[in-house]
């Protein structure tokens, strides 16, 4: 892969996934043009390659994954350009919710505004213990700009939703693990992004068709039971039962051995 990396981003390959780091931590690696460009090779990298199965978003230092849009750029942005940026981070974040590959947000600090939006439109979130997050817009007389009053709602439900961006306070770690915007709290055995790695390879080791099928078929999933969402899972099973991989799996748990997967 040639060196996509600038002064605010670096991208890493590594053998199953791309590790896309944004190096701004004096700025509290808050989000800029420059940002989005490298975001989006990083997607369209994974888009058009069956090589890497998944990415991986971190940041530099302690204190903060991102703070959210950089206001210093905004301020020298006119009104048409602030609107172009919004839009392309919105239309890219979306894009990335709805990507084909797993992605893993690794929070190691504050996830603020559009840091927070980022960090939702990834597939899981794994923070530090000491991890705060917030969508504050309210505050400054703004709304979130990047989808983020729809990817919060869907995440932890409306209620919620409008606690956070209503009042703009910040929740701590362990209220976001329980509301269910945070995955995983990282432990500090090992550095966060090894154990972002091994939740992205504990995924992605599995068969590729079925984890697809069960990310489409969750799509479809409402808080009641419905027949269109059972049927979406019918036609799944059919196709993934009819697999290579399902073949597989059944003859490795026979045989005791692990499975080697044809889509992985």
């Amino acid at each position: 892969m040639a060196d996509l990396s600038s002064s605010e981003f670096h991208i890493a390959e590594t053998s199953d996934c791309l590790v896309f780091t944004i190096t701004r931590p004096k700025r509290l690696n808050a989000i800029t043009v420059s940002v989005l460009n490298g975001l989006e090779q990083c997607i369209t990298q994974l888009e058009n390659s069956s090589d890497n199965r998944g990415l991986i978003v971190v940041a530099e230092g302690e204190r903060a994954f991102c703070a959210g849009t950089d206001l210093f750029e905004r301020d020298k942005l006119n009104e048409q350009q602030r609107a172009a940026k919004s839009d392309r981070a919105r239309n890219l974040l979306v894009r990335l919710y709805r990507a084909p590959f797993i992605s893993i947000a690794a929070l190691n600090g504050l996830a603020f505004g559009g840091g927070l939006e980022l960090a939702m439109a990834c597939t899981f979130r794994i923070a530090a213990a000491h991890v705060e997050c917030s969508l504050p817009e309210v505050k400054i007389g703004l709304i979130p700009a990047y989808a983020g009053t729809q990817l919060l709602p869907a995440l932890v439900g409306q209620s919620r939703a409008l606690d956070m961006m209503l009042t703009g306070r910040p929740v701590a770690c362990d209220e976001a693990l329980a509301m269910g915007l945070v995955n995983r709290v990282a432990n500090g055995d090992a550095p966060l992004l090894h154990q972002a790695q091994q939740f992205l390879t504990s995924i992605t080791g599995h068969s590729k068709i079925a984890i697809n099928a069960i990310r489409e078929c969750t799509s479809v999933a409402t808080s009641q039971l419905s027949e269109h969402g059972l049927a979406v899972e019918k036609d799944w099973v059919v196709r993934v039962a009819k697999s290579d991989d399902a073949k597989e799996g059944v003859a490795a748990f026979r045989e005791k051995r692990p499975p080697i997967f044809k889509h992985r």
